[in-house]
This record gives C-alpha cells, sequence and structure tokens, in this order.
C-alpha cells in the first residue's frame, strides 16, 4: 500500500473529526479500491455503510461528549453512549446517543461527531438526569439506573445482548443502587421485564 494514500486517508479522518464517508475519502483522491484495500489491511474500518473511522481507535468518548453536549444543549446522554461512559459496556458505540424532550425542536446536527436524537416523553425524559463536568464543562447525563432502565425499554432496538452485559456489569459495580432502580422501573413501567432479567442474573 503506498504510505501518501494512508497518509491521506488519515488527513480524511482527522479533517472529518475521526469519520469519514466514502465521498469524503475520494474527494480527497482516494478511490473506492483504495478504501477498501485500507479496510482490508486493517487501517480504517466500517462502522455501518459508507462510513469508516481509524482501525483500533481508542474510544474518545469523554472529551467528545462536551461538544456534544453543546451541539444538543437540551440534550441528554443517554443509551450506549452513557453505558459506555460509565464502563458498563465492552462495545465501542461509533453514534453518540442524545435524549432530548418529545415536543422539543430537533437541533440542525453536523455530519461529525454522528449524533442520534432519541425523542422521550415526560416521565422518560426527566427521570433520572444528572450533571457531570468533563474538564470543566457541564454535561447532561442519565444516571446510572435510568441508563439500564432505558436499555430494558430498548432492548429490541439496541441488542438484546448489550443489554444484558450492561445489567450484568451493573450488577457486579459497587455503584449500583437497586432500590433506585426498581423505583425508576416502577415509574416507568417496566418493573415486569426488568424483573424478568435481574431474576435470571441475580
Amino acid at each position: 500500500m503506498n504510505e501518501q494514500i494512508v497518509t491521506a486517508a488519515m488527513r480524511v479522518l482527522e479533517e472529518h473529526h475521526g469519520f469519514a464517508r466514502t465521498k469524503d475519502f475520494i474527494r480527497a483522491g482516494i478511490s473506492p479500491y483504495y478504501i477498501k484495500k485500507l479496510e482490508s489491511i486493517g487501517e480504517i474500518e466500517r462502522v455501518k455503510q459508507g462510513v469508516y473511522r481509524q482501525a483500533g481507535q481508542i474510544n474518545e468518548l469523554p472529551n467528545e461528549m462536551v461538544e456534544v453536549s453543546k451541539l444538543v444543549p437540551k440534550g441528554v446522554i443517554c443509551l450506549l453512549s452513557a453505558l459506555s461512559y460509565y464502563e458498563l459496556t465492552t462495545y465501542n458505540p461509533w453514534e453518540y446517543h442524545v435524549a432530548i424532550h418529545r415536543d422539543g425542536k430537533k437541533p440542525k446536527l453536523p455530519d461529525y461527531p454522528p449524533i442520534k436524537i432519541i425523542y422521550l416523553a415526560d416521565a422518560q425524559f426527566n427521570t433520572g438526569i444528572d450533571e457531570i463536568s468533563i474538564d470543566g464543562s457541564a454535561v447532561k447525563i442519565y444516571d446510572r439506573e435510568k441508563t439500564i432502565c432505558d436499555m430494558v425499554r430498548y432492548r429490541e432496538k439496541i441488542g438484546i445482548d448489550l443489554m444484558k452485559e450492561g445489567l450484568r456489569n451493573y450488577l457486579q459495580s459497587r455503584h449500583k443502587n437497586i432500590t433506585r432502580l426498581v423505583s425508576y422501573a416502577e415509574k416507568l413501567r417496566i418493573r415486569t421485564v426488568l424483573q424478568k432479567y435481574l431474576e435470571v442474573l441475580i
């Protein structure tokens, strides 16, 4: 592989905040043939159809969460992004999950960082909001218990295996609060479903 092509590909990724589309590479003079070649030799990896990042990329989640929170100021980091922040999953999400109230206006988002908006109703949106500080910036994120409840609710879309992994790791964590978890589940009307998985894992 020509070293200049590898360098050019890394430059494209850097210019696009770590993620690049096929057309971004093509604009830089990197043909589809070389995109596939870069993937096959382990320089880049495909995260979804037409979107790539550097292979073996370290999760920059905490730092990028500040940028995401500024792009969606009324949003709350949720689901897999929150699960990853709390180190309750080994999965490295390629996009950021951010919840906003269902009556809220969808913010105008850039291509990068990739953000998926989740619309939630009153109780589901307002329950369990926490605020953390990252490099001096305030970031709103759901607490561990609300994150687990959301994973249970969206298990079919997110993946049951990921939900089970998150719940299992949560139960093994010294930060768990089962009383709060069950209280949230009751409030969010998922207690029966949660109880089923708890009985298997406890």
